[in-house]
């Protein structure tokens, strides 16, 4: 097995709205963690101007690694488990009535809006609060030649859609990106890396470590 990290994490400054809202926070009702570096990054933030996390606020993860972040500073935090993606959150039985409702969305700066709408449709507020941004890490093309031809990969794991444009953004100049072989965390990432060309796309039950190793068994067995 081969690790290429696909997504360099960088803190933005904790400024302007976004400081306004963490300072805000216990005006909120409902709060959004969308990936781990949300949650790790919003608890710092959340702690440098809060001792005490604000009490009465709902607290809603994109899945269980996320949520661990968030429960081993003891909040209790709802989340999807078969899938990790908004559209599984948005259907959590404590979001079908929230209309009147103000929800906070812990993310990067950019990124899907479907969250967002569909909170909206249903009646809440919604602000963003955008702590950090995804950047493309910098491979030197040789050493990307290098892995390929030495790790020789059956699949390679993808489970987000920046991945995927980041992957195909390093590997296409050098001609490679056709030979790989992708397994992607849902049919929406599938039809995203077949409009960039890859023509062996396998599709896997989600993005957890388990749905990923069962998928993974599940193509090679």
């Amino acid at each position: 097995m081969c690790c290429l990290p696909l997504l360099a994490i960088e803190a933005v400054p904790l400024e302007g709205v976004t400081r306004q809202r963490m300072l805000d926070l216990d005006r909120y009702d409902l709060v959004f963690f969308v990936s781990s570096n949300a949650a790790r990054l919003g608890l710092a933030a959340i702690e440098s101007f809060w001792p005490q996390y604000p009490i009465g606020l709902q607290n809603f993860a994109v899945g269980p690694g996320t949520a661990a972040v968030l429960q081993v500073r003891g909040l209790d935090v709802a989340f999807p488990t078969e899938r990790m993606t908004s559209e599984a959150m948005l259907a959590l039985p404590a979001l079908q009535d929230i209309a009147g409702k103000r929800a906070l969305i812990v993310r990067g700066v950019g990124g899907r809006e479907i969250l967002a709408e569909g909170l909206e449709a249903r009646g809440a507020r919604v602000d963003y609060a955008e702590l950090y941004r995804r950047l493309k890490p910098d491979y030197d093309p040789d050493q990307l030649r290098r892995l390929h031809a030495e790790c020789s990969p059956d699949r390679v794991v993808l489970s987000s859609g920046e991945a995927i444009e980041h992957l195909h953004a390093l590997f296409a100049p050098l001609d490679l990106w056709l030979r790989l072989p992708l397994a992607v965390s849902s049919p929406r990432l599938a039809e995203q890396a077949r409009a960039l060309g890859a023509t062996d796309v396998a599709i896997l039950a989600g993005a957890t470590d388990a749905a990923i190793i069962d998928g993974l068994l599940d193509l090679f067995t």
